[in-house]
Protein backbone atom coordinates (compact mmCIF):
# COMPACT_ATOMS: atom_id res chain seq x y z
CA UNK A 1 0.00 0.00 0.00
CA UNK A 2 2.71 2.63 0.96
CA UNK A 3 4.61 2.02 -2.47
CA UNK A 4 1.60 2.75 -4.00
CA UNK A 5 1.36 5.94 -2.34
CA UNK A 6 4.68 6.51 -2.67
CA UNK A 7 4.44 6.11 -6.82
CA UNK A 8 0.86 7.70 -6.84
CA UNK A 9 2.43 10.94 -4.89
CA UNK A 10 5.97 11.08 -7.06
CA UNK A 11 3.70 10.61 -10.54
CA UNK A 12 1.55 13.58 -9.46
CA UNK A 13 4.81 15.65 -8.30
CA UNK A 14 6.34 14.89 -11.50
CA UNK A 15 3.35 16.17 -13.84
CA UNK A 16 3.43 19.09 -12.01
CA UNK A 17 7.38 19.31 -11.43
CA UNK A 18 7.20 19.10 -15.30
CA UNK A 19 4.34 21.90 -15.67
CA UNK A 20 6.26 24.48 -13.34
CA UNK A 21 9.65 23.95 -15.01
CA UNK A 22 8.81 25.02 -18.36
CA UNK A 23 8.41 28.55 -17.06
CA UNK A 24 10.93 28.48 -14.16
CA UNK A 25 13.92 27.54 -12.51
CA UNK A 26 13.69 23.53 -11.68
CA UNK A 27 16.54 24.20 -9.23
CA UNK A 28 14.30 26.20 -6.85
CA UNK A 29 11.47 23.63 -7.42
CA UNK A 30 13.91 21.55 -5.71
CA UNK A 31 14.81 23.84 -3.06
CA UNK A 32 11.25 24.63 -2.13
CA UNK A 33 11.81 28.27 -3.04
CA UNK A 34 8.82 30.59 -2.00
CA UNK A 35 6.51 31.30 -4.70
CA UNK A 36 7.43 34.79 -4.87
CA UNK A 37 10.74 33.67 -5.42
CA UNK A 38 10.10 31.08 -8.24
CA UNK A 39 8.16 33.46 -9.84
CA UNK A 40 10.50 36.05 -10.24
CA UNK A 41 12.99 33.40 -11.99
CA UNK A 42 9.65 32.54 -14.14
CA UNK A 43 9.08 34.29 -17.42
CA UNK A 44 7.53 37.63 -16.56
CA UNK A 45 3.90 39.13 -18.52
CA UNK A 46 1.76 35.98 -16.89
CA UNK A 47 -2.02 37.52 -16.53
CA UNK A 48 -3.56 37.47 -13.20
CA UNK A 49 -5.30 34.01 -13.62
CA UNK A 50 -2.65 32.42 -15.00
CA UNK A 51 -0.51 33.61 -12.02
CA UNK A 52 -3.30 32.03 -9.48
CA UNK A 53 -3.29 28.91 -11.72
CA UNK A 54 0.69 28.24 -10.82
CA UNK A 55 0.38 29.53 -6.88
CA UNK A 56 -2.03 26.76 -7.04
CA UNK A 57 0.14 24.36 -8.80
CA UNK A 58 2.88 25.26 -7.00
CA UNK A 59 1.30 24.84 -3.76
CA UNK A 60 0.29 21.14 -5.13
CA UNK A 61 3.85 20.43 -5.77
CA UNK A 62 5.31 21.78 -2.54
CA UNK A 63 2.11 20.07 -0.51
CA UNK A 64 3.34 16.81 -2.62
CA UNK A 65 7.19 16.91 -1.78
CA UNK A 66 6.58 17.03 1.73
CA UNK A 67 4.17 14.42 1.91
CA UNK A 68 7.06 12.85 0.01
CA UNK A 69 9.19 13.36 2.13
CA UNK A 70 7.37 12.58 5.47
CA UNK A 71 7.01 9.21 3.64
CA UNK A 72 10.57 8.16 2.89
CA UNK A 73 12.00 10.10 5.96
CA UNK A 74 14.37 11.65 3.26
CA UNK A 75 14.42 14.71 1.37
CA UNK A 76 16.54 13.41 -1.10
CA UNK A 77 14.79 10.14 -1.52
CA UNK A 78 11.47 12.18 -2.25
CA UNK A 79 13.45 13.87 -5.41
CA UNK A 80 14.64 10.93 -6.43
CA UNK A 81 11.11 9.13 -6.39
CA UNK A 82 10.31 12.33 -8.48
CA UNK A 83 12.57 12.13 -10.87
CA UNK A 84 12.06 8.73 -11.33
CA UNK A 85 8.80 9.37 -12.18
CA UNK A 86 9.27 12.09 -14.58
CA UNK A 87 11.44 9.94 -16.37
CA UNK A 88 8.82 7.22 -16.81
CA UNK A 89 6.88 10.27 -17.87
CA UNK A 90 9.02 11.51 -20.41
CA UNK A 91 9.33 7.51 -21.63
CA UNK A 92 5.42 7.72 -22.10
CA UNK A 93 5.78 10.34 -24.20
CA UNK A 94 8.03 9.18 -26.12
CA UNK A 95 6.56 6.07 -27.02
CA UNK A 96 3.81 7.74 -29.16
CA UNK A 97 6.54 9.84 -31.51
Amino acid sequence: MTIDSLRLLAGSAASLWQRLSQLGAPDLLSRRASFEEWLTAARPGLSSADEQALRRDYRRFTLLLTELEMLTRSREQALALIQDAMRHLDGDHSVGT
